[in-house]
């Protein structure tokens, strides 16, 4: 019977419930019924948020509890961690900038704060530069950029990451404009780099179009500054000094 029971949920799309409806206790009718469709309820908001994960399309999975606020993070007047743990830039289209040197926690605090955008129902998309700028040229060259550019509209929170890694050729680096300039007042962006500023045209390659584009970007963004050494490379050289000792017991 309860083969049969479940068989009769997931023929209604009630998956969910399947899975966990003989753990509900029976008190009464109504009790019963309200704990069922919560339960039903439960999975699929687990569900679909499991899936914007997926679609944003992160790299790794970093949280916030994880993530070491240090004294060398300099964060700009009218930005506090709460402004960025508890996403309120997101409702102002606001942007955030992390700048600062390879290993310094930008791309997992960049992570963190996605995660959590996507966790709240946010809808979020992750990429690096470089890998932007590819599908930019090869939904261009197929004649599916129009649709691609369509589909970021219902994102709320673009994430661009290692900006400065690699220079881009002059047609990505004319439609990552594009897409930035898209984002202007409509969506929030956060952007990670290892160079200043004054640098970006080492990567974009036109002075006018680098200008332009810093010029769009800036207007309403906070920038955060991560300096000192490296976390992986710290870490790195602490299991190394553990190591050593260990083997010198």
């Amino acid at each position: 019977m309860s083969e049969q029971i479940e068989l009769y949920m997931r023929q209604l799309r009630l998956g969910g419930l399947a899975k966990t409806w003989q753990t509900v206790e029976y008190q009464n009718n109504e009790q019963y019924v309200t704990d069922l469709l919560l339960l039903e309820l439960h999975e699929r908001e687990v569900n679909r948020i499991n899936r914007m994960v997926k679609k944003a399309g992160f790299r790794v999975l970093k949280t916030l509890d994880d993530f070491v606020w240090n004294p060398n993070i300099e964060l700009p007047v009218g930005l506090t961690q709460e402004d960025m743990t508890e996403l309120t830039f997101l409702d102002p289209k606001e942007n955030l900038i992390f700048m600062g040197a390879v290993g310094t926690g930008k791309t997992h605090l960049a992570t963190a704060i996605a995660l959590k955008a996507c966790q709240e129902g946010r809808e979020v998309r992750f990429f690096t530069a470089a890998s932007l700028a590819n599908l930019l040229l090869e939904k261009n060259n197929k004649g599916a950029l129009n649709g691609f550019l369509g589909s970021l509209k219902k994102t709320e929170l673009i994430v661009i990451d290692e900006v400065g890694f690699v220079p881009l050729h002059k047609d990505a680096a004319e439609l990552l404009f594009q897409v930035i300039s898209d984002c202007y007042e409509r969506k929030s962006l956060i952007i990670t780099s290892n160079l200043e500023f004054s640098q970006w045209n080492t990567v974009f390659g036109d002075n006018r179009l680098t200008a332009a584009l810093i010029d769009r970007l800036i207007h309403h963004s906070h920038i955060v500054i991560f300096s000192g050494e490296s976390y992986r490379l710290t870490q790195s050289m602490r299991r190394q000094k553990t190591t050593r000792g260990v083997h010198g017991l």
